[in-house]
């Protein structure tokens, strides 16, 4: 059985329609009309006014939607034999049907989208891997939140007050496997919230009397066909009750559908298909679709009749093209496939070789420069020099100067900064605007950071900067007015900053984009960019590939990790302020040793406090050597203060991370490997394929592993 679904909101992208609008003037026409924005510059979007917008984006969806089934008529398609759309999507699938002429179909989601747009106050969280019975039992327990989409047997979204959709993040880790998506939405839709609106919308449907489908539409509603003469009913309940995809699904199935196909932007329910198919019950001989009981719900009866334009026949199968999910002017900045950076790995583990593999691949990647040498960064370059397209980590501290001289010598036109006390230094605003276009990515640990790299330069820096000769008029003007970050990624709780770090790029940097770095499933990347995010960037899922400048015994260790095999730890950078940064947990006892070396600095005063049988087992157990040679090499021979005794807790750390990057023999108990939770997730994802051995796990391999399903 041919069965065809339209897409809903959340599938739009600027861009879309491309081919399609040039085709049918009549009806562009009629939706400028009625949209009060030309299609093109709608769907186009190139300055970012309208696809944001529930008010624009829910018509121009429809009418890509039903141009592609327009287009698909002249084509000469097969027709489909039922129809269904995803809420926003059932207009369409109404009007293929012949249910409703093109503008009756129009004027009605025009009406709409502006009717729930006008709804705030509240949320929608996807809740991921529980079933329904613990969902049903969550809401329950949280009064003011409704279910509003049941899409697979573990996919539900739930909508709400804002009170109740943090209660719902609360609560969800408490029930076992399941997890949480908060939505970047402020409407609370398919759930009671919306009574106040489809009231309003009752008067537009008084105005339109639906003609009987020429073939059976599923109903979001019900789950079942659409029933002559209840469609305005459904139609208003659609504002209140759930979307229930997951009974969709399941008749198409039972009648004999082995794939939708999908019709309009993206292929968001195609994935969904795809993934339920092992669940899907088989067919039943004959087919259940057949027109429902009528509605429960008492209906107004509507007023004026409409003319009804005659069944469209479906659209072609390009209709429903792959997109890469992301920010496409981020793709063509770093002239990358997919909008997914690869971050860089201190001391050069994210190689040249590394990067050049990406480039090849048509990604892009940043050297890890942190904690390199001027030379060694030197001799990156000169084997870089052939690379197509890569970036450079910039550390911050240190000689900046002679970093951003040796960087513009090179033409490096992408840098990567990352840690705690990144600051907006002078020489990275010159970077930035001088000779430009250059990208500067922040992966931000908190929002202070992110928030500090969104706004424009000191106007002090740029003045210094333009009277040194460094920047022109027009660069001055741009530092002075613009983010002074292109991109920002957040590292950490992306559920809460990436909404408001949108909300604020909105209002003071629309230039810039933001980001999720740490990324290691592709339901993690797909959570990602349905909280809003521009990209995706991958992090200590690097140090794991065949690429990767570092130990074959430091590969092995994080190729074992889980992801509760992740510790904090304390930092060598920033021991005496008791900072921690995430590391392996597994196979190692660096953490453990690292924790009772920053206990010891915060209990004494010197190293002679500690007591000689403590120190010749810390000389046995933690440095392999006497304490007297770690403070020669120090630097600090016959010293012994509050500041020897950091700076030899320190060492510890620092030697450790250099004897995992050797593989040093003896000492593996000792092996500080940054890693965080990406790293045991991505082990996971792969654990019955050939990239479980890191030694096939390339670099390109891990972004189109992550990439290849949110596109």
């Amino acid at each position: 059985m041919r069965a065809w679904v339209f897409p809903g909101q959340g599938s739009q992208h600027p861009g879309m329609g491309e081919g399609l609008l040039d085709r049918f003037p009549a009806e562009c026409a009629t939706a400028e009309r009625l949209i009060g924005v030309p299609p093109a510059q709608l769907c186009r979007d190139a300055r970012g006014e309208y696809l944001g917008r529930t008010r624009y984006v829910q018509p121009a969806v429809f009418l890509v939607s039903v141009l592609a089934a327009r287009a698909a008529l002249a084509d000469g398609r097969p027709p489909p034999e039922v129809v269904a759309g995803h809420s926003l999507g059932e207009y369409a699938a109404l009007h293929l049907a012949g249910c409703l002429d093109f503008d009756s179909a129009l004027s009605l989601v025009v009406r709409r989208g502006r009717l729930m747009e006008s709804v705030t106050g509240g949320g929608m969280v996807a809740v991921l891997g529980l079933p329904l019975s613990r969902v049903t039992e969550l809401l329950a327990g949280i009064p003011d939140v409704d279910l509003a989409n049941h899409n697979l047997p573990d996919q539900f979204v739930l909508a709400g007050s804002t009170a109740g959709i943090r209660a719902v993040v609360d609560a969800v880790p408490r029930l076992g496997t399941g997890r949480c998506v908060p939505l970047a939405v402020s409407v609370p839709a398919h759930s009671r919230f919306m009574a106040g609106a489809a009231e309003a919308f009752a008067v537009a449907l008084r105005d339109v009397t639906p003609g009987p489908p020429s073939i059976p539409v599923v109903s979001n509603v019900t789950g079942s066909p659409h029933v002559p003469g209840e469609i305005p009913g459904t139609l208003l309940r659609h504002f209140v009750e759930p979307v229930r995809w997951w009974d969709t699904m399941c008749l198409l199935a039972r009648s004999g559908v082995t794939e939708p196909v999908e019709v309009g932007p993206g292929e968001v329910l195609t994935k969904m298909w795809r993934r339920a198919a092992g669940s899907l019950p088989a067919p039943v001989p004959g087919g259940p679709l057949a027109p429902a009981a009528p509605a429960a719900l008492p209906v107004t009866a509507p007023a004026a009749p409409v003319t009804r334009g005659p069944a469209l026949g479906p659209p072609p199968a390009t209709a429903s093209r792959p997109r890469p999910a992301g920010s496409p002017r981020l793709r063509s900045d770093y002239g990358i496939r997919y909008a997914c950076l690869a971050g860089s790995s201190p001391f050069g583990v994210t190689s040249p070789a590394f990067l050049r593999r990406l480039s090849e691949a048509g990604l892009l990647g940043f050297f890890g420069a942190q904690g390199l040498a001027p030379p060694e960064i030197r001799a990156a370059l000169a084997e870089l020099r052939d690379v197509r397209r890569y970036g450079m980590a910039w550390p911050s501290g240190g000689d900046e100067r002679a970093l951003c001289d040796l960087y513009l010598a090179h033409d490096v036109r992408h840098v990567e900064v990352t840690g705690p006390l990144a600051v907006v230094s002078p020489q990275l605003v010159r970077f930035r605007y001088g000779d430009g276009p250059r990208q500067v990515l922040v992966r931000a640990p908190d929002l202070a950071t992110a928030v500090r790299f969104l706004r424009p330069a000191d106007p002090a820096t740029v003045r210094a900067l333009a009277a040194a000769g460094h920047l022109d008029g027009e660069a001055a003007g741009a530092a002075a007015r613009e983010a002074v970050a292109t991109d920002v990624a957040v590292e950490r709780d992306a559920h809460a900053l990436v909404p408001a770090l949108v909300a604020l790029r909105d209002r003071e940097a629309p230039g810039a984009r933001i980001g999720v770095a740490g990324v290691g499933t592709p339901a993690s990347v797909a959570a990602a960019f349905a909280l809003g995010a521009d990209f995706v960037v991958t992090t200590t899922v690097n140090q794991c590939t065949a690429e990767a400048a570092t130990s074959d015994a430091a590969k092995d260790l994080l190729a074992a990790l889980d992801v509760t095999d992740i510790r904090e730890a304390p930092d060598p950078d920033l021991f005496e302020l008791g900072a921690r940064s995430p590391v392996a947990h597994r196979g190692t006892l660096f953490a453990a040793r690292a924790e009772e070396l920053y206990r010891m600095f915060l209990r004494y005063d010197r190293l002679a406090d500690v007591g000689p049988r403590r120190l010749a087992e810390l000389e046995r157990t933690h440095f392999g050597r006497p304490l007297d040679e770690v403070r020669a090499d120090l630097g600090v021979a016959g010293r012994d203060d509050r500041r020897v005794l950091a700076s030899v807790c320190a060492a510890y750390c620092r030697e450790a991370t250099a004897a995992a990057l050797r593989g040093t023999p003896g000492q593996r108990l000792n092996y500080r490997v940054p890693a965080s939770t990406d790293v045991g997730a991505f082990n996971r994802l792969v654990a019955a394929e050939p990239l479980v051995d890191w030694r096939v796990r390339h670099a390109e391999s891990v972004t189109e592993r992550l990439l290849s399903e949110a596109n």
